[in-house]
């Protein structure tokens, strides 16, 4: 990993845009501090989501907007249709990760036509079996029958946004059913995405980034990159920052543009010098992560 520092760059202002539209979740996923978190959870404004919606159609237009963090978007219903109609409205480039058990036959008409670019489903296997043994409290059944409702309903209308990406995150319980997963989804017009394990920070377990701190020798991707937005307005420092403990900032008194230039300039900086000694970052190995894999079907509508 020692070039990772030459394809890294600094940005202005950054190019993906985490926005927590709700802190709460109807699962409880094993590789994901949620079912654990400690602060006050609650669902954004819609004002929140106006004033980041706004600033980043006028900063960066370019600029991918993520929703999720530490919750599923799909709880707060149609407010979320109002909050992706009002994005594309902007021409804004959307992207939304579910776990798809809300995904109702309604919910999936309403999505499309508002003009989602993207729906990352976190599945993570292929079995029953195997997905009650990771994402705790879910209807494996109920989901994949969602799931392929809205792959189905994209092919009858003969549209090809959102993009639907079933994502595979690798771990133990779930190695052996990586290439049955990919067939059965490619089969059906689905891009698969197989991601590595994270640690959110210290949040969970993640044995797979192994690597010596010696090999750290380039800033974090996350945080050269990506700003992240709790429900209330409070900006993190990123996904390691869950709880939200290190916030630079706060939406409701500043701008992105304004925080980024600041506290989170101070932060990125020491990581250009090799600095990692933040309280969030000493301990992070997510840096390790590299890159997610995606397939993509033979033919995709």
């Amino acid at each position: 990993m020692k070039n990772v520092k030459k394809t890294l760059q600094k940005y202005d202002f950054p190019v993906d845009i985490i926005l927590e539209v709700i802190a709460s979740c109807n699962l409880r996923c094993i590789m994901c501090p949620q079912p654990f978190l400690e602060r006050k959870r609650g669902e954004m404004k819609f004002e929140i989501f106006q004033k980041v919606i706004d600033e980043v159609a006028k900063e960066n237009p370019h600029a991918r907007i993520w929703l999720i963090i530490m919750g599923e978007p799909l709880l707060i219903g149609d407010r979320l249709i109002e909050m992706i109609k009002y994005a594309k409205a902007l021409n804004l480039d959307l992207h939304l990760n579910t776990n798809a058990e809300y995904l109702t036959e309604d919910m999936a008409e309403k999505i499309i036509d508002a003009g989602l670019d993207e729906m990352i489903v976190g599945l993570d296997a292929f079995t029953k079996e195997t997905y009650d043994k990771i994402r705790v409290g879910g209807n494996f059944d109920k989901t994949v029958s969602n799931i392929e409702y809205i792959l189905n309903l994209k092919k009858n209308k003969g549209v090809s946004k959102p993009s639907i990406i079933m994502q595979l995150i690798v771990m133990d319980e779930n190695e052996h059913e990586i290439e049955s997963f990919k067939e059965y989804w490619l089969s059906r017009g689905a891009i698969v995405k197989i991601r590595p394990r994270l640690g959110w920070g210290t949040g969970v377990k993640a044995d797979n980034l192994n690597l010596p701190d010696s090999e750290r020798t380039f800033p974090c991707p996350w945080l050269v990159r990506t700003v992240s937005i709790h429900w209330n307005g409070n900006l993190a420092q990123c996904d390691g920052d869950y709880e939200g403990r290190y916030s630079p900032g706060s939406i409701i008194t500043h701008t992105i543009k304004e925080i980024w230039d600041g506290e989170l300039r101070i932060r990125r900086e020491k990581h250009w010098n090799n600095d990692f000694s933040h309280d969030l970052c000493s301990k992070c190995k997510d840096w390790q992560a590299g890159r997610s894999q995606f397939i993509n079907p033979k033919s995709e509508v």
